[in-house]
């Protein structure tokens, strides 16, 4: 992650604490795609998915960040995005 994209991130780290749900979805989505393959982003705009009840998007975004984990050969992310997936659609 770069200097401005890690700013952003901690911004909407920030806004996600102070339950500005849609701020920090927004602020997630636009650092995903300005092409940041960290696999951490996935993880957590799932996660905020899932606390607001919108069980599709964090599937969505669980898949995603598999695909980038696979490509990225990062097993540990891949197992633990796995998890939080299997976890919804059982």
């Amino acid at each position: 992650m770069n200097a401005s994209t890690s700013v952003s991130y901690f911004e909407a780290l920030h806004l996600q604490k102070e339950n500005k749900h849609s701020e920090a979805i927004s602020m997630y989505e636009s650092i995903i795609e300005s092409n940041c393959a960290n696999v951490g982003l996935f993880i957590r705009l799932g996660e905020l998915y899932e606390s607001i009840q919108l069980k599709e998007k964090a599937i969505n975004t669980y898949k995603r960040g598999i695909l980038l984990a696979q490509k990225a050969s990062n097993k540990k992310a891949e197992r633990f995005l796995s998890y939080m997936l299997l976890g919804l659609i059982e």
